[in-house]
Order: structure tokens, then sequence, then C-alpha cells
């Protein structure tokens, strides 16, 4: 099952009780140099790579990258909104990065349920982020703690 629950808000995400192996989320955003610019800024990583044109023009990648760690915040984004959803906690998110990510690439990042313990209230998901040429350019796993249930009927 794919979830789509609405960003923000007060809405309670799913309890564990309702994930299922199998079930999707995703997320897609194109990356731009101000999201880049900003992110380096946030956390004071200027490195040349990623905000100097004429530096990573001299490097095998021949442009500016966005940062790596960007691209795995894109995991949060969903796992904090959509799946799970609004309650839930990333324990644990390791992560490959097989391709560079340039300016204005596209990637779509979806998280899969591969494993469910009730008694740790934890759910494992699969990452994976493509590009707009459906290149795989990042995969991972990260481990989750969903919201409890609270309230009746939920």
């Amino acid at each position: 099952m794919t979830h789509a629950t609405p960003i923000g808000g007060s809405l309670p995400g799913l309890p564990i009780t309702a994930i299922r192996i199998g079930d999707q989320a995703s997320f897609a955003r194109t990356w731009t140099e101000a999201d880049a610019y900003q992110f380096s800024g946030v956390i004071g990583n200027f490195n040349p790579i990623h905000v100097n044109k004429e530096f990573a023009a001299k490097t095998p990648n021949g442009q500016r990258i966005i940062p790596s760690m960007l691209v795995a915040s894109m995991v949060s984004r969903i796992i904090g909104t959509q799946l799970p959803g609004n309650g839930s906690v990333n324990v644990a998110q390791e992560m490959e990065f097989l391709a560079p990510v340039f300016f204005g690439d596209t990637l779509e990042c979806t998280v899969t349920v591969t494993r469910i313990d009730g008694k740790r209230h934890r759910v494992w998901f699969d990452i994976e982020c493509v590009n707009q040429n459906n290149q795989v350019v990042a995969r991972g796993e990260t481990e989750v703690i969903p919201p409890e249930m609270t309230g009746a009927g939920q």
C-alpha cells in the first residue's frame, strides 16, 4: 500500500499495528543552487564542491553537486510526514551514495517497509532515491519508531 498522509498538522501518524510489509511512500524534489547554499549555511559546511563553480569545474564531476546529507534528509521528510507520519522518530539510517546529484536534478526517494518488530516497537524501511533519468543515486535502510496509538479508535 502507498501512503500519502497530510503534511504537518496535528493528525497522528500510523501506529505500528497499521503498518504492513511492502507499504511504501515517496517524495520528489528538484534540487537547486539555493537549496545547497541554504543547507551549507545551516550546517556550516562550505565545501567548494557544493558552492564554488570554478573549483567544482576542475573535479571529476565537472560541476557542483548537492550535499549527500541533503539527499539523505529526504528520508526524514517521508518518515515524519507520510509513513508512518507525524510523531515518528528516525533512530538509525544507513545510506550509500552511488552517483552525484547535480543542481537541477529531480530526485524521487521511496521508502518501503521491510521488517516490523512489534515487541521493540520498530519498523525498518529500504530506501531508494532515483533521478530524472531513473538512475539510482542513493540507497539504504532506516530504522524508525512509529507513533504510539493514542486515543480511542486509532
